[in-house]
């Protein structure tokens, strides 16, 4: 168990972050727009709280460090990005079975959660760096996170159906 857990930290962090990579850079304070938090999701719910913490957290983080396409323009995010995106994970893998005899319902109530978090999360750091500009964070935040839970929706479906597994971590 101890062999697959590490691998899947392993896995899932890179996962988070050439995903992240695949991104369009906004204007400040809006960073980029990446589907990285389509792996997030995926990562978090396959594998657990922990998992989740770690690949969401340090993965993004990775990707504000340095990444293929802008070097490290925004590292300015990183410190934030471990906490908000770590907690987003935890969050994620905790509450993807609150609802027991309602597993997808309780996937989808964990990406809203989690998502909603991510984005008053980084709209407070947002507000802290730039003012009152933050507040377009606000506008792009919520619509990009219902794009990405609709997608990670389909994708958990196939991935399930192609591992013919549940959970890759209980």
């Amino acid at each position: 168990m101890k062999a697959r857990a590490t691998a899947s930290i392993g896995i899932m962090t890179a996962l988070v972050y050439v995903m992240t990579s695949i991104s369009i850079p906004m204007p400040k304070p809006l960073g980029v727009w990446h589907i990285g938090d389509i792996a997030s999701f995926i990562a978090a719910i396959l594998c657990g709280p922990y998992v989740g913490a770690f690949a969401c957290g340090v993965g993004a983080a990775l990707f504000d460090v340095w990444n293929p396409l802008w070097g490290s323009s925004f590292i300015i995010w990183a410190p934030a990005t471990i906490i908000i995106r770590g907690f987003m994970g935890f969050l994620l893998g905790k509450l993807r079975r609150a609802i027991p005899a309602k597993p997808r319902a309780s996937e989808l109530l964990a990406m809203v959660v989690a998502a909603v978090e991510k984005n008053i999360g980084y709209f407070i750091y947002d507000y802290y760096l730039f003012g009152s500009l933050a507040y377009l964070d606000l506008v792009t935040f919520f619509p990009l996170s219902v794009i990405d839970i609709a997608v990670t929706i389909p994708l958990l479906l196939s991935i399930r159906k192609v591992l013919k597994i549940e959970y890759i971590l209980e």
